[in-house]
């Protein structure tokens, strides 16, 4: 059996309903912020990693270019980030950003050390614990990604706010541009 709402309950059914779209809106900002930190933190971990790939490759005098380690980080990403309910066509683009800037960061240290050599008096990273970080980085990339975009996507003023974050060495404008533009076409699975 159902009654009518006196005036006073209705007003209060109103309110609470209206606080309820409040705390949401809340929640979502909080996770959408939370979501550029993590990734752009990410993001930076990944770049900051290509020195030492670098320093590696160079000691052991390693190409940068490895096309068969980029179908496979390639593959393993797609991978990845359909299991965080990324579409994995759209998050291709981005993937290759990556490892586009990546290699372009492993040059420039490269390119740097001509002049400067490195400093190798320390304990050298291994390839493996260095590909270990930078798969960790992904993970934590891809999951970012997939929270902003449940959160409503990417904002102009999220572009902006991304740009200003990513500070790796041997970063320039133009690839944080080419990473941003890539990263917006992100989707998730329908």
């Amino acid at each position: 059996m159902f009654t009518v709402a006196s005036e006073g309950s209705m007003a209060y059914i109103v309110v609470f309903l209206s606080s309820l779209f409040m705390v949401g809106s809340v929640f979502a900002a909080s996770v959408s912020t939370v979501a550029i930190s993590t990734l752009t933190s990410a993001m930076n971990q990944r770049m900051l990693d290509m020195k030492d790939v670098a320093d590696y490759k160079a000691a052991h005098h390693l190409p940068v270019e490895d096309m068969i380690r980029e179908q496979s980080v390639l593959t393993r990403t797609r991978e990845e980030a359909e299991e965080s309910g990324l579409d994995g066509s759209s998050i291709q683009p981005f993937i290759q950003a990556q490892m586009d800037v990546a290699k372009a960061i492993q040059y420039r240290y490269f390119a740097q050390w001509l002049s400067q050599p490195p400093d190798r008096t320390g304990t050298q990273r291994s390839l493996d614990d260095v590909r270990a970080s930078i798969s960790l980085q992904d993970k934590k990339i891809l999951e970012a990604i997939s929270q902003k975009l449940l959160a409503g996507g990417f904002r102009e003023s999220d572009k902006s706010e991304i740009f200003s974050l990513l500070q790796a060495p041997h970063l320039t404008d133009a690839d944080k541009k080419m990473l941003i533009g890539s990263l917006v076409h992100v989707r998730r699975i329908k």
